[in-house]
């Protein structure tokens, strides 16, 4: 197959950036032809993350291009307009994988701005209650939102042939947003593991969180939670984000500078180090995760995960066998569950080891791969 995919970055970003590099070179030793049309260059890695792709090139260069040479299929990811990169595309099919919120709610988190709970709402008046007319910037701090662009964009997304989501929280929205329940399929874009062996469950308690220090991704919700984990313990926070100077005072605050390292940015070929030293790994997600790859490489590598019940979380977080999971925002429940895995070695050890089961079976990247290739074909995923 000619296959053209289509994204925002070219480069390395973040883990839809990861995913794309990976597959294209998955189906790419397969035999297929993989193109890459892009909006903007990162800057980052590019010799890596185009080692799958036979050409590159921007969004309005695709017309021309896709005309001397066309794709079979058309694969898109973060995009902000559909329609015009379809006709730009002119390919004979199209999928989509739907990475995120976005193109289900206007503010792009899936929770209130009042509560910080989880939507499960479809979009409609009840996001203007929610303020997703505003969005953050000018001259007074907020700026209208163009939300008729918002359901053009929708609707545009309802002629995609297949549409593509990490989890069945996902597919739920989608079907509740009036998306035909044959043209959505739920398919975790899981990346390549790393190569190495688990290591044995650590003589220190160590908790270790991975990913962008923002609101939504409820750092602070895992700080206010260990203020309530009697005991001695050790914390690492890998990330940074725009939450990262609010969340070291809410640390410092809650006394605890002492307990918990942030290490920031750390490059993704480095972090295996830190899961190994980690007795359990923290996923205290607010905002409902589309899928949660942090909580897929903690398994591979033989470690529990606590997280809260939301989002894709629960897909692959079997509580009592993978990790443990606890109530939406609770915060008392989730140190409860902290305590135990850091407290109870032997516990967190056959966890570790049911989760490295399970990423092996259930969400093995040839797996994934194969059932991608079918719905690129458009055969039965």
């Amino acid at each position: 197959m000619n296959i053209l995919f289509i994204n925002e970055k070219c480069g390395s970003f973040g883990g839809v950036e990861q995913n794309i590099a990976e597959t294209a070179a998955a189906l790419a030793a397969r035999g297929h032809r993989c193109a890459l049309a892009y909006a903007e260059r990162t800057g980052r890695d590019e010799t890596v993350f185009l080692r799958g792709f036979s050409d590159n090139f921007t969004w309005a260069e695709m017309a021309e291009r896709t005309l001397a040479s066309p794709a079979d299929v058309v694969y898109l990811h973060k995009v902000t307009k559909v329609k015009p990169l379809l006709a730009a595309a002119r390919a004979k099919r199209s999928v989509r994988m739907v990475h995120d919120h976005d193109l289900c709610c206007p503010r792009r988190h899936k929770y209130y701005v009042w509560t910080g709970r989880v939507c499960t709402r479809a979009a409609g008046l009840c996001c203007l209650a929610d303020l997703a007319f505003l969005r953050r910037g000018g001259p007074v701090g907020f700026t209208p939102r163009g939300l008729g662009a918002f359901w053009q964009e929708l609707e545009a997304n309802r002629a995609v042939d297949q549409l593509l989501v990490g989890s069945r929280f996902m597919r739920d929205e989608l079907l509740g947003n009036r998306f035909s329940e044959d043209r959505v399929c739920v398919l975790a874009p899981v990346t390549e593991p790393e190569a190495g062996d688990p290591s044995p469950c650590p003589a220190t308690p160590r908790i270790l969180y991975v990913g962008q220090v923002i609101h939504g991704k409820g750092v602070d919700l895992l700080l206010r939670a260990l203020a309530k984990v009697s005991g001695i313990w050790m914390a690492d926070i890998i990330g940074t984000g725009n939450a990262l100077d609010k969340t070291r005072r809410l640390c410092a605050d809650l006394g605890l500078a002492d307990r918990i390292a942030f290490h920031g940015w750390v490059d993704h070929r480095q972090l295996a180090e830190y899961y190994r030293r980690a007795r359990v790994v923290a996923v205290p997600s607010r905002w409902p995760e589309p899928f949660g790859m942090v909580g897929l490489e903690a398994m591979r590598l033989g470690r529990p995960v606590a997280g809260f019940a939301v989002g894709g979380i629960p897909d692959w977080l079997k509580d009592g066998e993978t990790g443990l999971l606890a109530r939406e925002q609770d915060v008392s429940g989730y140190a409860a569950i902290l305590y135990r895995l850091l407290h109870e070695p032997g516990l967190a050890e056959r966890m570790g080891a049911e989760g490295r089961r399970r990423a092996e079976t259930d969400f093995s990247f040839g797996r994934y791969i194969d059932r991608l290739e079918n719905t690129l074909r458009g055969a039965n995923a």
